[in-house]
């Protein structure tokens, strides 16, 4: 029997190719199997000088003392991660459509000028700002507000969402909006019935940014809230960390718990993500 060495060799490469994927999937995803598989542990097997990778018994005691049955509870800080990252994004988003369309269509003086500036801000470090930012609101009366966390993260991630939306704005041709106007139509209102609806990927990769980016900040939030009442998820998985022990358990369930509403936000909206982000990217 005669053997294609080509047919072997294209095989033995997917072999390695599929092997590779699986090996640097379980890198990655692994911590996030740990995660999960040490919040469901009861103490008894969390704190056994031999690690369980496999548990034998599950209880979601950790869970339900994180969300009230315990003495620390982080369902305020919860409400408040997803009222901050809701309203960040949805203000971004409204400002960056402007934003973004005013660079993309309009040309004024100055106007590559400014949006190189605008790009550069992301390009300083956010813990560079902290000390301005904390004095400025300070001053203004904003820090322990949600407001105040509002204001900046709009700040941070208001020049990500326009870049985003200004990539994505320019692969739709203008000749659209030129025969939207011919009928009729103004500028604003060629914007949103011809152009919005056909940048719906743009729009859902930048809310996705602001969104995750939102939920998930630490520094700025520690510089500007010192108040329980006012303090964020990642501020509340701090507390489980004491002088002297760390709860794990109760530290990982809250860490499912901020991971989980970003997760389930990329997962419902994934095929319009790789889109909006690579807009652009390639020329015809």
């Amino acid at each position: 029997m005669k053997i294609n060495k080509g047919v072997v060799i294209k095989s033995l490469n997917r072999v390695l190719l599929y092997f590779g994927l699986i090996v640097t999937m379980g890198f990655f995803l692994f911590p996030f199997y740990w995660i999960l598989i040490t919040s469901i542990q009861p103490g008894t097997e969390l704190y056994q000088k031999t690690p369980n990778f496999v548990p034998h018994d599950f209880s979601f005691e950790n869970f339900f003392s994180v969300l009230g049955g315990g003495k620390v509870s982080i369902t305020g800080a919860l409400a408040n991660s997803l009222i901050v990252a809701t309203t960040t994004t949805i203000i971004c988003i409204f400002l960056g459509v402007f934003a973004a369309y005013a660079f993309a269509r309009l040309k004024f003086k100055g106007s590559n000028i400014i949006f190189v500036a605008l790009i550069f801000t992301e390009m300083i470090p956010p813990v560079a700002l902290l000390i301005p930012f904390y004095l400025i609101f300070k001053r203004l009366h904003l820090t322990n507000t949600i407001t105040g966390l509002v204001v900046f993260y709009t700040a941070w991630l208001l020049p990500i969402t326009t870049w985003v939306l200004f990539s994505y704005f320019k692969t739709i041709p203008k000749d659209l909006e030129d025969s939207a106007r011919i009928d009729g139509a103004s500028r604003v209102g060629a914007l949103f019935r011809i152009v919005l609806p056909l940048s719906f990927p743009g729009i859902i990769s930048s809310g996705i940014i602001c969104f995750v980016f939102s939920m998930g900040e630490f520094m700025g939030a520690l510089s500007l809230i010192n108040r329980q009442e006012s303090q964020t998820l990642p501020l509340a998985l701090a507390q489980f960390i004491g002088k002297y022990s760390i709860d794990y358990g109760k530290i990982t369930a809250s860490a499912i718990l901020a991971i989980l509403f970003p997760v389930l936000f990329v997962l419902i909206f994934q095929r319009f993500l790789i889109k909006g982000l690579t807009a652009g990217a390639v020329k015809e």
